[in-house]
């Protein structure tokens, strides 16, 4: 069961994937391949690197996007 602070890193994760354009999504998705592709089994440091881009590196990039625009 979620708490109501993975609820609202859930909600706001979303919110950002959301505000990505094209080449932003596609810079992550590459990002990730990367690294999903180096790793010949996950680990919970891969989990922990694919889940820091979806929480703090996204919010960011649609943030800065948001103050640009």
């Amino acid at each position: 069961m979620e708490t109501k602070e993975e609820n609202f890193l859930n909600d706001s994760t979303m919110e950002s994937i959301k505000s990505l354009t094209e080449k932003d999504a596609k810079t992550f998705l590459n990002l990730i391949y990367a690294l999903l592709k180096d790793n010949k089994s996950p680990s919970e440091h891969l989990n922990s690197n694919v889940l820091s881009i979806f929480e703090k590196q996204l919010p960011r990039v649609a943030k800065a996007r948001q103050n640009k625009n």
